[in-house]
């Protein structure tokens, strides 16, 4: 299933869903992950309201053209053993992140691409589609990456959902990482750097799940199992990218597209603040905040979910015919 396109000098895969003559709605999935984290449900429900849905792989992910393979630090660390690795993990992961969760990579250092090109990538495909305009919706690192394109390709859109996401990491006014979340990010290299991938994912997305809907480890794993399959790069260039792209928060003034702005309270990787910023900062926008819910998108809210954004969809649409 899916598409390869050739796109901004890079293979790009998507797959769509409905109807090509309905508007469209372009899915821009977190670091790290493909396409196919998109719970099919959440899809289900968009094209059961008549619209054409479209998914891909970011660069460096899933069956799209990857930059990134294993660095220095993996490959040193299956040479020695578990305990030197163990130890030699936890120094990097010291000097990455402080002792408040922010990030400490120098700007840009190692950066292959940034956010400008994966939104680049992300238009370059709509115009491959033959998509004038569309509703952007992104997860997490997508979401900011629906910043950029709102912010810089203003014309392609008709409005912004960015879901559990943040104006910037290196914003010093922002929160850091939980601290057990540090934690599962070192774990799960660790296990990487053993070859033990899924163990790694199943590891950190048990990190970032809140308290409201237990998580559920075998389900996930079944799930892990294709999500992997389809195309796994534990070492994509994605944090690096979005460090490398700075803050956006004093630009947010400036994007007009209605904008829906989902974001749970305790999302132990970009804490509610980050979207509270988008929210905040964005003129008029609205917000759909998730009690107790982590870094995640629970399936017992995707009705809710969607409720919200056909509302949004609907505003910008009638905005858009005006």
């Amino acid at each position: 299933m899916g598409e390869i396109a050739r796109v901004n000098n890079i293979n790009i895969w998507w797959e769509d869903f409905g109807e090509k003559s309905n508007t469209s709605v372009l899915l821009i999935m977190g670091a790290n992950a493909n396409a196919l984290y998109w719970d099919q449900r959440f899809i289900d429900e968009l094209v059961k309201n008549n619209y054409h849905v479209v998914i891909f792989d970011n660069r460096d992910v899933g069956k799209s053209t990857w930059f990134n393979k294993e660095p220095l630090l993996a490959k040193l660390g299956k040479v020695v053993p578990v305990s030197v690795s163990r130890k030699l993990v936890s120094y990097v992961f010291k000097r990455l992140i402080s002792d408040d969760g922010s990030f400490e990579m120098p700007e840009g250092k190692g950066a292959k691409y940034n956010l400008n090109d994966m939104a680049k990538d992300a238009v370059g495909l709509m115009d491959y589609l033959e998509i004038n305009k569309a509703h952007i919706v992104g997860a997490s690192m997508g979401g900011m990456i629906t910043q950029v394109i709102g912010l810089d390709y203003p014309d392609r859109v008709l409005s912004l959902t960015p879901i559990m996401s943040s104006p910037g990491v290196r914003d010093d006014s922002l929160s850091g990482v939980a601290p057990s979340l540090a934690q599962g990010m070192e774990e799960m290299f660790l296990l990487n750097i053993q070859g033990k991938f899924l163990d790694g994912v199943v590891r950190i997305y048990k990190a970032l799940a809140g308290s409201r809907f237990p998580f559920n480890e075998s389900n996930f794993r079944e799930q892990a199992e294709l999500y992997l399959r389809h195309g796994h790069n534990p070492y994509a260039g994605h944090a690096e990218a979005v460090v490398a792209s700075g803050s956006r928060i004093n630009r947010l003034d400036k994007i007009k597209a209605p904008t829906l702005v989902v974001h749970g309270t305790e999302d132990p990787i970009l804490p509610l603040d980050h979207g509270m910023a988008l929210a905040d900062n964005i003129p008029g926008a609205k917000k759909f905040i998730m009690d107790g819910v982590g870094h995640e998108i629970p399936e017992a809210l995707i009705s809710e979910i969607i409720h919200e954004m056909l509302s949004l969809f609907r505003i910008a649409e009638e905005k858009s015919e005006g």
